[in-house]
C-alpha cells in the first residue's frame, strides 16, 4: 500500500514509518489525469533515496521524454498512466518507449 505525499518529506516520513510499501511524490509535471497543487522538485527523490529505505514513486505528467531525469534523480517507479493510455501510437508503443528509455537512463 502506497502513499501519496505530494511534496511533503514529513507526509512520506510518517507513511513510511507507519508501514506504506511506498510513497508518491508529485505531480513533477501539469497533467492533465486529475488537478495538482504540488510541484515537488526532482531533489527530493535525491534526497528520499539518500535517507530512507521505503521506495518512492514520482508522479505526475511524466513522459518518456522527461522519466529518465526523474529514474536519476532516484525514483523507483515512475506513475504513466496518461503517457500509456494517451499515447497516439497504443499503449504497447508507449511501454516500448518506456522501457527503451529507462533502460538508458543510467
Amino acid at each position: 500500500m502506497g502513499v501519496t505525499c505530494h511534496d511533503s518529506r514529513e507526509l512520506a516520513m510518517d507513511a513510511a514509518e507507519a508501514g506504506a510499501d511506498y510513497v508518491a511524490f508529485g505531480a513533477f509535471f501539469p497533467t492533465t489525469t486529475k488537478e495538482t497543487e504540488h510541484r515537488p522538485d526532482p531533489e527530493i527523490l535525491t534526497i528520499w533515496q539518500e535517507t530512507v529505505e521505503t521506495p518512492c514513486v514520482a508522479i505526475g505528467g511524466i513522459t518518456a521524454g522527461n522519466a529518465a531525469g526523474l529514474a536519476r534523480a532516484g525514483a523507483d517507479f515512475v506513475a504513466v498512466s496518461g503517457a500509456v493510455w494517451n499515447h497516439p501510437d497504443g499503449a504497447a508503443a508507449a511501454v516500448r518507449e518506456f522501457d527503451q528509455v529507462l533502460a538508458t537512463a543510467f
